[in-house]
């Protein structure tokens, strides 16, 4: 009887009736999105993850002082424009930088004077009448360098 199951199970889901959210987004990011140029360090803080249409997740960040920060967001041009703000991450949640207002820019690059702890807002758009709801990689790559004195 459990076999039969399993059976069914795995049927369904070759045939797509049951959807496969199974995607692996782990190192999405290193593969698909933009990098500053060959001044700025990776940064491990960088991260990938699974999003639904709709969906808003957040990454949270430090940022040094005394560093340039170049953060890029990407995903699959099928989920349209990706929104993303950055805010200090404080009961406040300060806004520090909102692509909306740039033209759903995909990268930015900012300085820092203060060590202070960011949150990286992700939104996906929602999905149009004419597709379901469909699950995606998006990646978020976080450079560093030195900023330069004058």
């Amino acid at each position: 009887m459990k076999m039969r199951f399993s059976i069914c199970l795995l049927a369904l889901g070759l045939l797509g009736i049951i959807p496969a959210s199974g995607q692996d987004c782990t190192d999405y990011h290193k593969y698909h999105c933009l990098y500053g140029d060959y001044t700025f360090y990776y940064s491990r803080q960088s991260k990938s993850a699974l999003f639904k249409s709709g969906q808003t997740k957040e990454l949270r960040i430090t940022a040094y002082s005394g560093e340039d920060y170049y953060v890029a967001v990407c995903a699959n041009h099928k989920f349209g424009d990706i929104r993303y703000r950055i805010l200090e991450d404080t009961p406040e949640r300060s806004l520090v930088y909102d692509n909306a207002t740039d033209k759903y820019a995909e990268s930015i690059i900012f300085s820092n004077d203060l060590t202070r702890n960011l949150v990286i807002e992700v939104s996906v758009p929602e999905a149009d009448a004419r597709r379901e709801d469909e699950f995606r990689c998006v990646g978020v790559v976080i450079e560093y360098r030195k900023t330069e004195s004058d």
